[in-house]
């Protein structure tokens, strides 16, 4: 049996796992956060030895493992495995992919999180046999990958599925990692609805949002927290996340008319219900009936889709054949 060493980097942690042709990891996910430098710049460096460290451990000969899959949270260039454009690593233009075939010694394969994510999902998950459908991400970012008439589909320089990127209000809205204003990730990422919740706890309208944070600042998981236990501040800033989310992605199966969401995240997995809320939400911003009736919004099938996307992306790409 081969193994790929599957990476997922995000704006916050790196995710890892040795991961067979059949799509099963060996044991669980290892994570770390991931280190910046003194400037707040991802440390290319230290995070190649975050791999080389979890290589080093793997109980297998290393001759078993055929390459690294490496999924990261921005815009990558498929073909080079250059990073274009990370805004939440303050990423760009760094030559990633080709850094860590040189550290590590294997061959690389390299593309954005989220269309890694959606490669999983319909390789071995809940999006299996469908033909269209989108991967949405709602976590330290928010964004997604397009999965059209069977195929993957990135666009012209293949970053498409920037959902998240779009403009919400750039009058009023928060400076985005991408170096604009007021996208829609500014408003409903985990960053944004802590953000939220400090103002909240700021203006004095949650002496329980402040209580749970003991006098630090307030976090995503904070605010679900209070939500769950009935603060009205807390439910107030889940309930816009959940209808600006809707918007956003029901204007994504206007234009697309799709089968499928599949989400996932942090957020995502910060509530049991948040599926269910934007699969009953969603509906109000469908215009067709046939979509409001057809339309299924799933969670993610995998602790983490984009690690075992990025090794069904290594697979398919150097030639493995793959079950189903």
């Amino acid at each position: 049996m081969e193994y790929c060493l599957a990476v997922d980097i995000g704006g916050s942690k790196i995710a890892l796992a040795l991961v067979d042709v059949q799509g099963q990891a060996m044991g669980d996910l290892e994570t770390h956060p991931v280190p910046f430098d003194a400037q707040g710049i991802a440390d290319p460096a230290a995070l190649i030895e975050i791999m080389r460290t979890f290589l080093d451990k793997a109980p297998m000969d290393k001759k078993a493992i055929a390459g690294i899959g490496l999924s990261v949270c921005g815009n990558i260039d498929i073909d080079s495995g250059d990073a274009i454009l990370v805004p939440n690593l303050h990423w760009r233009y760094v030559p990633f992919g080709a850094m860590v075939s040189k550290a590590l010694g294997l061959p690389v394969r390299a593309a954005t999180d989220v269309r890694m994510a959606a490669l999983a999902e319909h390789t071995w998950g809940a999006a299996k046999g469908v033909r269209n459908f989108i991967w949405a991400t709602v976590g330290t970012g928010y964004g997604g990958y397009l999965y059209l008439e069977d195929r993957l589909y990135g666009g012209y320089h293949g970053f498409a599925g920037n959902f998240g990127h779009i403009t919400l209000d750039e009058i009023h809205g928060y400076p985005c990692g991408c170096g604009r204003r007021g996208c829609f990730e500014t408003f409903v990422a985990g960053p944004a609805i802590a953000r939220q919740g400090q103002a909240a706890v700021d203006a004095g309208r949650s002496p329980l949002m402040a209580r749970l944070a003991g006098g630090q600042p307030v976090t995503t998981r904070i605010v679900f927290q209070a939500e769950a236990a009935g603060d009205k501040a807390a439910t107030e800033i889940i309930e816009q996340v959940i209808r600006l989310i809707s918007i956003n992605l029901g204007g994504v199966v206007n234009l697309l008319d799709l089968e499928m969401i599949v989400m996932g995240g942090g957020v995502v997995n910060a509530s049991p219900d948040f599926v269910q809320r934007i699969d009953r939400r969603i509906r109000d911003y469908l215009m067709t009936e046939e979509a409001k009736r057809d339309l299924k919004v799933v969670k993610e099938s995998f602790p983490n889709a984009a690690v075992f996307g990025a090794a069904a992306d290594f697979f398919q790409t150097h030639g493995f054949m793959l079950p189903g």
